[in-house]
């Protein structure tokens, strides 16, 4: 997860950029391209929202289930770190600004570029490998494997292998046990369970299949083809990939703290986009994977169009967010259940329409969370006090006891 906060931080400073489409050549695109380019932009940044939300559902279901009780798996942004976000953003955004000042682009681009190609990696082979593993067949092995035993010596692998046998021999103890034998499996030895404790706390991150390292050999060819040529199919690819992550790993917990975090970058967006020139000048500077792209001269280049309308990433990214969070109160409610997240769903789309149409009229740089905030909090709130749902809405935690315990530590 500290790369896709890493990644996420950065991606707060490029919003939909106005001044960057007039200069890449605006006024000389025509309306069919211009149409598709928009188009294609708000597309791209609804698939990874409805994908990451549902994506969201089964991470955190998945993590509340576990048996050791464990949620390292889970980023929760409590209410601190959603004030705190924007503060830090602005931070970033300023500390880029300066560094593009005084140092010369391509270095800075270079550093960025070298450290996004290694997250992006790790990022874009779990896309994959979601994409690709339910349409494989059952005949392709799925051995796991553990890096850890990988990385160690021979005497601390044939450890670790010896450890990992117990393991496996516990469980197939326990497993073989019925249920008149239940109180068997409570009394399991105290040693054997903080063997099979300390062993999980290794490697339980690391492993692996055959699959995901095709996965991820393959992600290392797409991060390479972008590195080499820059090309604006693999930056959406990563980019795409960066949200999904984003917006699946990332938890709110609370409306409340929803509330917080998309109020502070409302502020946030406006005053860097309308109350000086850093984010417009850092977008155009920063050459990454942080934004999606599509030429407007498409329809008369196609693959090698040169003249893009960008969207950066934190505008699907941060409202994303929040989206996931409506459809796990709408699971919450009913296994099928879906009309908050329906409404905030349309309300993300009619605010980047809107913001789109406006910084098409104006031919200037438009803060996206101006229209995006007020819709993706208004629907769903104003949804939610007509069919009488506003304090249950409110009381909703995802995770009380996770909550819980960050109070206490805070």
């Amino acid at each position: 997860m500290a790369e896709v906060n890493a990644t996420l931080a950065a991606s707060a400073n490029a919003s939909v950029n106005g001044s960057n489409l007039a200069s890449t050549g605006i006024l000389v695109a025509t309306r069919e391209g211009i149409i598709v380019a928009y188009t294609g932009l708000i597309v791209m940044a609804l698939l990874p929202i409805v994908i990451g939300s549902f994506r969201s559902v089964v991470h955190n279901n998945k993590a509340s289930s576990r048996k050791d009780g464990k949620k390292e798996d889970l980023d929760i942004m409590s209410a601190k770190d959603a004030a705190m976000f924007p503060l830090v953003a602005s931070c970033a955004l300023f500390g880029l600004y300066i560094v593009f000042k005084f140092v010369g682009k391509e270095y800075v681009n270079l550093l960025l570029n070298v450290y996004i190609f290694c997250v992006s990696s790790f990022s874009f082979s779990r896309v994959i490998g979601l994409v690709v593993k339910p349409c494989l067949p059952s005949c392709i092995p799925r051995t796991s494997y553990y890096f850890v035993a990988l990385l160690l010596g021979s005497k601390k692998k044939r450890a670790f292998l010896k450890r990992l046998q117990e393991v496996e021999r516990i469980e197939q103890e326990s497993s073989s046990l019925d249920v008149a034998n239940e109180t068997e499996v409570e009394t399991t030895s105290q040693s054997d369970k903080e063997k099979k404790d300390s062993l999980e706390g290794i490697w339980a991150d690391a492993e692996v299949d055959i699959i995901d390292i095709g996965c991820f050999v393959l992600a290392l060819a797409f991060g390479g083809w972008y590195l080499w040529k820059k090309h604006w199919v693999a930056n959406n690819l990563l980019a795409l990939s960066f949200a999904v992550n984003g917006i699946e790993m990332i938890s709110l917990d609370t409306v409340q703290n929803g509330v917080i975090l998309l109020g502070g970058l409302f502020l946030y967006d406006i005053f860097w986009v309308f109350g000086t020139d850093v984010m417009v000048t850092v977008a155009k500077l920063f050459d990454a994977p942080i934004k999606l792209v599509f030429p407007m001269d498409f329809l008369e280049h196609g693959l090698f169009a040169k003249n893009f309308a960008l969207l950066g990433l934190g505008d699907i990214v941060i409202p994303g967010v929040f989206i996931a969070l409506m459809l796990r109160y709408d699971r919450r409610r009913s296994p099928s259940g879906k009309l908050y997240f329906s409404m905030t769903f349309l309300a993300y789309f009619l605010g980047l329409l809107t913001t789109v149409l406006v910084m098409h009229y104006f031919k200037h740089a438009q803060p996206a969370l101006l229209y995006l905030v007020p819709a993706c909090l208004g629907f769903p709130l104003l949804t939610a006090l007509i069919c009488g749902d506003l304090k249950d809405m409110l009381r909703f935690q995802d995770h009380p006891a996770e909550t819980e315990d960050s109070k206490k530590k805070e």
